[in-house]
């Protein structure tokens, strides 16, 4: 019996041992890195709207709409002078279109351009580079891509490799991307073992690892009480009768 769990206490490490050793190495990097520094929060500036302004009210704007129409509210970001502050908005959907109006008069807003959705961006950074590239994108990259697309990509020369992810809409950031968390996503993958969409914990290779792994400490524990067990001692009279 100590033979068999030997040999497969021995199979089970020979095995097991790099992907013991990257979970200790990606849950210590994990472990040591600080989470608001890996979500970025340090960089962006968040704005508050005050709904408290809104000056049309939901049924004045459904009614310039079918009775299909639904509304939604949400805000939209804008520079006065210095400042940034964004101010609330009604969102419509009718037969498959997405129209926008402003909550303070009513009037229909639209897009954002390149031009201010760069200039918003570099309001709400709070890093020390400086803005570097502003491109719209449909197909989001493997960082963002529980986001729905568009998003405009906005990319910082700073030492950290900073990316923020604009909504077209609102133009508010909805992701920080840096090296820290880049890092960090790379130890996430490795601990969860899932290397496609790194998003899935009850992937079957972590199961089947994480079984191995217990198998190998169980075999290890019995081969250890076998080593340090205590052993009976003979009697003296067994002793002298031999």
């Amino acid at each position: 019996m100590n033979k068999f769990m030997r040999a497969l206490h021995n199979y089970l490490g020979l095995i097991l041992c790099i992907q013991i050793g990257l979970w200790f190495l990606s849950g210590l990097v994990m472990a040591y890195l600080p989470i608001e520094e890996v979500r970025g929060s340090h960089l962006r500036t968040n704005i508050n709207t005050a709904w408290h302004n809104a000056a049309v009210s939901p049924s004045t704007i459904l009614s310039q709409h079918s009775e299909k129409a639904s509304i939604a509210m949400t805000y939209r970001l804008h520079q006065q002078v210095d400042a940034l502050s964004s101010y609330p908005v009604y969102e419509v959907r009718d037969l498959g279109k997405v129209y926008r109006y402003s909550a303070l008069d009513g009037l229909r807003i639209a897009p954002i351009d390149k031009e201010t959705i760069s200039a918003l961006a570099s309001k709400q950074y709070q890093g020390e580079g400086t803005l570097k590239e502003s491109v719209l994108i449909s197909e989001l990259p493997q960082e963002v891509q529980n986001l729905a697309p568009p998003l405009w990509q906005i990319a910082f020369d700073d030492d950290n490799g900073t990316r923020f992810y604009l909504d077209p809409n609102t133009g508010a950031v909805q992701r920080v991307r840096t090296d820290t968390w880049r890092l960090f996503d790379f130890m996430w993958m490795l601990h969860i073992m899932d290397y496609k969409d790194r998003s899935n914990f009850n992937s079957p290779l972590l199961i089947g690892f994480s079984a191995s792994a217990l198998l190998f400490t169980l075999t290890g524990i019995v081969l250890l009480y076998h080593r340090f067990r205590p052993r009976r001692r003979r009697s003296i009279f067994t002793r002298q009768s031999l």
